[in-house]
């Protein structure tokens, strides 16, 4: 198959295109992104595959957008003996048109035209290899099912040596009728896929397996019948049973509920002797505690008498020390104030001291900015006439370089026209004069750039012109003339050599002008004339304010030494008199301390006393005729507690002869057993009764009598699954042979098909390249340089290179009767330029044998390819 012709008319956003392909050779279309060009291959493939009256979401993704037209699409192809042009029109006025030019010119439309192409391709085309010879944008570089195309398999069988008969090949067009009518019977049996049982074999194991649960279900009622009977007898004997030991537990419990009761009266006895006893014990805790809370508190009172004693005396010794304190502060604060004046008037003289010092320094810097503005004065005026002449000269280096670069390119491209030209001898042989363009000129050399005219007035005249080569490098010199001419014009000077005189001159004045920059900013030191002039304003003023004319002012250094010996005493006497009052301070805190603790200790004792008196008041409430000796007391509580416990041990010695623990388990579990006999009694009755009534409903549903009918339906099935299983066993086993053969034939493909790969791809890779092919025809390892790499382990541009050579090789292999367009959609985007010129050169040498087409946006990808036709778009 070749594609000759492809015209759109309104297809997406393609107004008007058609595109001329070379028969054979690299047809390279290139365009702009958005261009396009892949929609080219979509409309191929709509062409050939898509009726014109199709509704589909395909065909109205091709609608023009803004337009109200149909979309066209039109080819001329060429496949096995048929020539035709082929046009279809979508989306509105669908129409089919097929012109057929040979073998016979014959005009078809409608659905006939399109049911005509559609047996043309599926009788002349190989689909599979059509569709795999592709590499689209953004897809797999990977090569398609090449293993499936059986235009490649008779190539591959020819390369290969496996043609003719006793080969035991599977994969010719007969064999492939073969394999596929074994493959259709097999998935009568198994489904394509995972091989599991369908269809027939699929029916006749559900019939065995309904006709087996029948059987078998009928034969475990018939089991569960019998099973129901002896389960019957059984609950019988179980439920007799249970009934007499339930009589049995029923008098047991009745005499240990008398036994019961009997305990209980003996632990109430004991809970009454426990609580008296514990009674009997907090009194003595309560007894023993207060005894100890009065002796406490007799001493806390002597203890709280010794004290305030203590701080009475101290009391009065810091009262008469703070009295003494406060008359030496007082005599210290007076000397203070003597100090603070005399420092206070030293503060003065050093003021007026530092006064008079700056004003002769400020002095000393006024004329100091006089000087230097004087000079700043003086350079400013000679840079401002630097600067007017600069401004004045307009030309700077680029202007030079670039005249001088297209004087240069007048020279060279004279230098190339003299030396490509014709060159004529004029000897001037007798007395008449000859003349050349028109001027007289005696013997000479003359180079022909052009028109040139010899005349010998009233003798001959010959005209001569130059050649194609020659007019070519005449044009390239005028066209560098009129360049340099129109550059010195827009300068406004005759030549170089002005121009250049005018830069130098715009040069040395920059130059005197940065040198003037440089002194103006040595003399200012970085910094700004204005701030220095404002500054000179600034001590004029300061210099008539600060004027000092007192001759007496001592001078800084003594003054201040004054002012600090003045300090020095101010702060001794300062330093004096905060040790004084921090005395002061200190004496009054630990005044207001002790008198604080005295206060506490009054009221400390006075709460003691009344907590005593409180205590004996209570004492008297509670029990007005106690016994006032606490000792005695004591004793007759302790008498009653050992009596209280005594009882208590009497007590629990009785519960321990009756074992009441003993006795609670004892009710405990005879009451659980009849509390869970009882409903067990009852369950076995239901139990009894729904077996009863479920064995008389199945002597009566008719079980019996469809045992002996499943069982022979389950003969039948059983007998109908084996024959069918016999026959979907011998269909797998005669399409895994051969698969198995035809596996084998593949693998003698694959030799023929990696020794054209590696024909091609040791162009770009190298001659160590070696590479791995599987049975599919899949390229699964690359090997350059001793170095092996998994195919999917390889970079994205190796891959994409692989995949092009992969399926050049194809197309080389396949016959050119079989043959189908390589179509290669906007690849080599990842490959460096050495490998560019390598796969250039494989594309140029695979294209003598094949049809290739190249669709790209960067056409210098491809501009090593040999002999490619180049189409814009």
């Amino acid at each position: 198959m070749k594609l000759h012709r492809l015209r759109l008319g309104h297809f997406r956003g393609v107004v008007e295109r058609e595109v001329q392909f070379a028969e054979r050779g690299v047809t390279i279309v290139e365009g702009a992104n958005e261009a396009g060009k892949s929609s080219m291959i979509e409309a191929l493939d709509l062409l050939l595959e898509v009726r014109s009256d199709s509704k589909s979401s395909k065909v109205r993704a091709v609608s023009p957008a803004g337009v109200d037209a149909g979309t066209v699409i039109e080819a001329d192809i060429s496949c096995g003996g048929y020539r035709f042009t082929y046009t279809k029109q979508y989306n509105k006025a669908a129409r089919t048109e097929l012109v057929i030019h040979e073998p016979a010119p014959e005009q078809l439309s409608g659905r006939t035209a399109h049911d005509k192409v559609s047996a043309i391709l599926a009788d002349q085309v190989d689909a599979t290899l059509f569709k795999a010879l592709r590499l689209l944008q953004a897809g797999d570089p990977t090569v398609g099912d090449l293993a499936a195309s059986a235009a490649l398999s008779r190539a591959l069988d020819a390369a290969a040596g496996t043609t003719g008969a006793g080969t035991g090949a599977v994969d010719g067009e007969g064999d492939a009728m073969l394999l596929d009518a074994v493959r259709a019977e097999y998935e009568r049996y198994f489904t394509a896929g995972q091989g599991r049982p369908a269809r027939e074999l699929a029916s006749a194991a559900t019939r065995l397996e309904e006709a087996l649960a029948l059987s078998n279900e009928l034969a475990a009622a018939m089991e569960q019948l019998g099973d129901d009977h002896a389960r019957l007898e059984t609950l019988t004997g179980h439920r007799r049973e249970l009934a007499n030991s339930l009589e049995l537990a029923h008098v047991e419990l009745s005499t240990l509920a008398e036994r019961s009761a009997e305990s209980i009266g003996l632990q109430r006895q004991h809970a009454e002797a426990m609580s008296a006893a514990a009674l009997l014990r907090s009194r003595l805790r309560l007894h023993e505690r207060d005894v100890a809370q009065r002796t406490a508190s007799r001493k806390r009172i002597a203890d709280c008498d010794r004290a305030a004693d203590v701080v009475m005396r101290a009391i009065a010794t810091l009262e008469r020390k703070d009295a003494e304190v406060a008359a030496a502060v007082a005599d210290i604060e007076r000397e203070l104030d003597e100090h603070r004046l005399a420092d206070t008037e030293a503060g003065v003289a050093v003021r007026t001291a530092r006064a008079a010092a700056h004003a002769a320094n400020l002095s000393a810097r006024r004329d100091e900015l006089t000087a230097l503005l004087a000079r700043v004065d003086e350079v400013s005026v000679a840079l401002s006439a630097r600067q007017r002449e600069v401004a004045g000269l307009v030309h700077d280096r680029g202007d030079l370089e670039h005249i001088e670069e297209l004087t240069q390119t007048v020279t060279i491209t004279r230098a190339q026209l003299e030396s490509a030209a014709a060159t004529m001898n004029v000897h001037q042989l007798g007395d008449a004069p000859v003349t050349v363009n028109g001027a007289e000129t005696g013997d000479c050399d003359l180079a022909i750039t052009g028109d040139t005219v010899v005349e010998v007035a009233g003798v001959v005249r010959i005209t001569l012109s130059a050649g194609a080569e020659s007019a070519s490098l005449i044009d390239r010199f005028s066209r560098a003339e009129r360049e340099l001419a129109d550059a010195l014009a827009t300068l406004g000077v005759a030549g170089v050599a002005e121009l250049r005189g005018l830069v130098r001159a715009r040069e040395r004045a920059e130059a005197e002008v940065d040198s003037l920059r440089c002194r103006l900013a040595e003399i200012i030191a970085g910094g700004d004339d204005r701030v220095l002039r404002a500054e000179l304003s600034e001590l004029d003023g300061r210099l008539g304010v600060l004027a000092v004319t007192d001759p007496d002012v001592p001078d800084v250094d003594e003054a201040e030494r004054r002012a600090g010996i003045a300090a020095a005493r101010l702060a001794s006497a300062v330093q004096r008199t905060a040790e004084l009052r921090s005395e002061h301070r200190g004496v009054d805190s630990e005044l207001r301390i002790l008198r604080a603790r005295q206060e506490e200790l009054v009221a400390e004792r006075a709460e003691l006393a009344r907590q005593e008196h409180e205590l004996n008041r209570l004492d008297e409430d509670e029990e007005p005729g106690r016994d006032d000796d606490p000792d005695r007391l004591r004793e007759r509580l302790v008498a009653e507690l050992s009596h209280a416990e005594a009882e208590v041990r009497r007590i629990a010695a009785r519960i321990d002869d009756a074992d009441l623990e003993s006795l609670e388990l004892q009710h405990a579990n005879m009451l659980a057993v009849v509390e869970r006999g009882e409903p067990r009694l009852a369950e076995l009755g239901n139990q009894i009764a729904e077996l009863r009534t479920r064995i008389e409903i199945r002597r009566d549903d008719g079980k019996l009598d469809q045992v002996h009918q499943a069982e022979t339906e389950l003969d039948g099935a059983r007998g109908d699954f084996d024959r069918i299983n016999t026959r979907a066993q011998a269909a797998r086993l005669l399409l895994r042979t051969l698969e198995r053969h035809r596996d084998a034939t593949r693998r003698t493909y694959v030799q023929p098909f990696t020794d054209q790969i590696l024909r091609l791809g040791k162009v770009v890779f190298g001659p160590t390249l070696q590479v791995g092919v599987d049975e599919e025809l899949r390229i699964t390892t690359r090997t350059v340089g001793g170095v092996t790499v998994h195919h999917d382990a390889l970079s994205g541009g190796a891959k994409e290179q692989l995949g092009i050579i992969s399926r050049l090789a194809c197309a080389m292999l396949v016959d050119p009767a079989d043959g189908v367009p390589v179509i290669i959609d906007d690849a080599l985007g990842y490959t460096d330029p050495e490998r560019l010129a390598s796969m250039g050169a494989v594309l140029g040498h695979a294209g003598r044998h094949t049809q290739v087409i190249v669709l790209t946006c960067t056409p210098s990808r491809y501009s090593s390819v040999g002999g490619a036709h180049l189409v814009a778009v």
